[in-house]
């Protein structure tokens, strides 16, 4: 005769037991390794993220950066080949790569410097002109970018704003912007001594 198994109950509740306590066990160390993973994967596409926008991050133009109708072409300069530093040359604006360009650059400093004067806001250097009969000479420097141009002359203006005294003297250093030195009656007293005795006379802008 078949005599049943008897069954251990208690057996079977400490397997159980053992079997929760295990499952329990693996859920607190599964936590906080799923915690650590997101948190590496966070920063990974953070770093993939800011890698791909940073192709079209541009640096923001200053508001000392002059404008570029104040840097027109240089021709090279006849003297580069044998310089002497000091030496003052008589120039012509037909000569250089963009006649228009460097009146537009003289006209846009007397522009800004009716803005800056609390002039008319909405002028422009359109509205500047430069009156024909303009000196340009140049100073040679040490090299390219010591070399110093001139201007002088005398400006009208369009509109209502009220023009600066007469006359204008402007300069450029190397390929820097165009700048007024000084303008008004004594503003031919910055010029280089050695442009006055190239030119041997007051250039006529100075005495109106």
């Amino acid at each position: 005769m078949e005599v049943p198994a008897r069954v251990n109950a208690v057996g079977d509740r400490s397997a159980r037991s053992a079997g929760l306590a295990g499952v329990r066990e693996y859920r607190s160390v599964l936590v906080p390794v799923a915690f650590v993973v997101a948190v590496l994967l966070g920063v990974a596409i953070g770093y993939v993220t800011a890698d791909r926008q940073s192709g079209t991050v541009h640096a923001p133009r200053t508001a000392t950066s002059p404008a570029p109708e104040l840097t027109p072409a240089l021709r090279t300069a006849p003297w580069e080949g044998a310089r002497r530093p000091g030496t003052a040359h008589q120039m012509r604006v037909l000569d250089e790569p963009d006649p228009d360009a460097l009146r537009l650059a003289l006209s846009w400093t007397v522009a800004d410097s009716i803005k800056a004067a609390g002039g008319a806001s909405t002028i422009s250097a359109r509205q500047v002109t430069i009156v024909n009969g303009m000196y340009f000479g140049a100073v040679e420097g040490v090299d390219a970018a010591h070399d110093e141009y001139w201007a002088i002359g005398r400006i009208e203006v369009q509109g209502p704003a009220t023009p600066p005294v007469d006359p204008h003297v402007w300069r450029r250093i190397g390929a820097g912007p165009w700048t007024i030195v000084r303008n008004g009656p004594r503003a031919c007293d910055v010029l280089p001594s050695a442009l006055i005795t190239l030119w041997k006379v007051s250039p006529p802008p100075c005495t109106g």
